[in-house]
C-alpha cells in the first residue's frame, strides 16, 4: 500500500492512499474461495460453483465486504504507523467508486481528527478553596420545625367561619368557558388548599372568605403556559359550592411526632435528622469543591478541542432538548413544536457542549496517565445501590445492566468521574473555610455569580440550593 498525508492542520488529518489492482483481485478471489465452501446453486455440487456464477448472484454484496475489509486494513496500518489516536470513525472517500473497474488500482482519501496532546498540570500547584457546614444544634432544631410543619393536620372549622390563605376547603365546582362545559372543569369532593399553588392562582384567591355552605362564582384567567392548550389565557366561570372548611394545625414537636417519623423518640429523630443533614451538607460541599476544580482544571489548561466531539455533544444535548416531555416554558414549547432552538439557546448548547467536552478530555487524561479504574466490586456496589430503588423489581434492573453494555457504561461513567476528582482533591491544596448554613447555602446559590469564570470558559449553570424538609 502506498499511502501520503493530504491534511495535516491543528487536530484534523487526512490520507490518500491506494490499493493495487492485483492485491484486491487476490482479497476478492480469496473471499470467493470461502463463500464457495458453503454456497449452494441448482445445477452445481458444493464447493464446485463457478466463479463468474457467484459473482453474477452475489458480486455486489462481496465487493462492498471485500472493500470494507481492504479499507479496514490500510486505515488501521496508517494510524499504527503514525500513532494516531482518532476521536472517532475515519471518513472514507472512494475516489474511484463510479469507475469500480477489476483490474484497476483504488484509490481512497480518509479524514479523522485526534485526541489533543494534554500536558497535565502539577496538582500540588493548584489552590482549591474548600468549604465545611458547621451544623448547629438550632439548625438541626429548625429542620424538626420544618417537619412538624409539613406534618399538619386539619381541623373542621364552625360554619361561621370565613375562610383563610392555608385553610383547607372541600367543595364541588364547575368550570365554563362562555357558558360552555369544558374537560376537567368539573369536579365534587374536591380539596384545595388555598395558597398552596397547586390550582390555578385564580381560582385559590376567589375561595379566600368562603363559609361552609357558601355558593359563589369565581372568575379565573387561565395561564399563558396552562398544560392543556386550548385553555390558555382563556377567561373561565367555576360555580362553587363550599361543603368543609378546616384550618391548619401543626404538629407539636414531641415523641409522638417523632414515632410518627419512624423514630423511637425524638431525641432518636432529631439524631437521625442530624446524620442526614450532615450527608446533604457533605454531598454538597463536595459539588461545590468539584466546580471549583473544574474551573480551576480548565482555566489553567489549554489545548484545542476536536470539532467532531463537540458537534456531536451539541447535537445530544439539542435533541434531549427539543425531544423532552415535559417543556420548561412557552418558548421551550414553541421550540420543540418548530423542532429548532433559539438563537440564544443554539449558542448556550454549543457553549456547553465545548465546556462538556473539554473537561471531559482533561479527567480522562488525568485518569489514564494514573492508571485509575472503576473496579468489578464498586460496580457491583453502584448497581445494587441503583437497583434498590426498584422495590420488588431489584433483578431485572441488575440484569439489565450487567447484560446491557451501553447502559452499564452509564452507570460507570459518573463513578469514574468522581474517582477522579476524588484523586485530584488527594493531590491538590485545600483552602478550608467553615461556614454556618445560612452563609453556605447563600454562597452555593450565588457562586456563578460571585466567581469571575476564566476569560476563555464560561461559568458552570447554576444550581439553587434550598433547606429541606426531611
Amino acid at each position: 500500500m502506498n499511502y501520503k498525508e493530504t491534511l495535516n492542520k491543528g487536530l484534523k488529518r487526512g490520507y490518500e492512499f491506494t490499493v493495487a489492482a492485483d492485491v484486491y483481485n487476490k482479497s476478492l478471489d480469496a473471499k470467493i474461495e470461502e463463500i464457495k465452501k458453503t454456497i449452494k446453486v441448482d445445477g452445481f455440487r458444493p464447493g464446485k460453483v463457478p466463479n463468474n456464477i457467484i459473482m453474477q448472484k452475489h458480486g455486489e454484496a462481496i465487493n462492498a465486504e471485500v472493500l470494507n475489509a481492504v479499507v479496514n486494513e490500510n486505515v488501521s496500518k496508517i494510524i499504527q504507523e503514525n500513532k494516531h489516536r482518532p476521536v472517532s470513525q475515519p471518513k472514507v472517500d472512494f475516489k474511484n467508486e463510479k469507475d469500480n473497474k477489476p483490474n484497476e488500482d483504488k484509490v481512497f482519501k480518509i479524514e479523522f481528527e485526534l485526541f489533543p496532546e494534554i500536558e497535565i498540570a502539577k496538582f500540588d500547584k493548584i489552590e482549591i478553596e474548600s468549604t465545611s457546614v458547621k451544623l448547629d444544634k438550632k439548625e438541626i432544631d429548625k429542620r424538626i420545625e420544618m417537619i412538624a410543619k409539613s406534618q399538619r393536620t386539619y381541623k373542621e372549622k364552625p360554619d361561621d367561619y370565613k375562610s383563610r390563605k392555608d385553610d383547607s376547603i372541600l367543595l364541588d365546582y364547575e368550570g365554563t368557558i362562555d357558558g360552555k362545559n369544558f374537560d376537567g372543569g368539573k369536579a365534587e369532593n374536591q380539596t384545595i388548599v388555598l395558597g398552596s399553588g397547586r390550582y390555578i392562582k385564580d381560582l385559590e384567591d376567589g375561595l379566600v372568605g368562603c363559609k361552609k355552605g357558601d355558593k359563589k362564582n369565581v372568575k379565573v384567567k387561565f395561564p399563558a403556559d396552562y398544560n392543556a392548550k386550548e385553555l390558555q389565557n382563556a377567561d373561565a366561570v367555576f360555580q362553587c359550592e363550599i361543603k368543609k372548611v378546616s384550618s391548619p394545625e401543626e404538629s407539636k414537636v414531641n415523641d409522638e411526632l417523632a414515632k410518627s417519623m419512624g423514630a423511637e423518640n425524638l431525641k432518636d429523630l432529631k439524631s437521625k435528622v442530624e446524620t442526614q443533614m450532615k450527608t446533604e451538607y457533605s454531598d454538597l460541599t463536595k459539588n461545590l469543591d468539584k466546580k471549583n476544580l473544574f474551573e480551576k482544571l480548565q482555566k489553567i489548561h489549554d489545548f484545542e478541542l476536536p470539532q467532531d466531539l463537540i458537534d456531536a455533544e451539541f447535537n445530544n444535548l439539542s435533541a434531549n432538548y427539543l425531544q423532552s416531555q415535559n417543556p420548561s416554558s412557552i418558548d421551550h414549547q414553541k421550540e420543540i413544536k418548530d423542532h429548532k432552538l433559539s438563537a440564544e439557546n443554539e449558542k448556550k448548547f454549543k457553549e456547553d457542549a465545548k465546556n462538556r467536552i473539554e473537561m471531559g478530555l482533561i479527567l480522562q487524561e488525568i485518569g489514564k496517565v494514573n492508571k485509575i479504574s472503576v473496579t468489578p466490586e464498586e460496580m457491583n456496589k453502584a448497581l445494587f445501590e441503583y437497583a434498590s430503588n426498584f422495590k420488588g423489581q431489584e433483578q431485572k434492573v441488575i440484569d439489565y445492566y450487567r447484560s446491557n453494555q451501553e447502559a452499564s457504561m452509564q452507570l460507570q461513567a459518573p463513578l469514574y468521574e468522581n474517582k477522579i476528582v476524588d484523586f485530584i482533591l488527594s493531590k491538590v491544596k485545600l483552602k478550608k473555610k467553615e461556614v454556618d448554613v445560612d452563609s453556605f447555602i447563600k454562597l452555593y446559590n450565588n457562586v456563578n455569580e460571585v466567581a469571575k469564570p476564566a476569560t476563555k470558559k464560561k461559568a458552570a449553570k447554576k444550581k439553587t440550593v434550598k433547606k429541606k424538609s426531611k
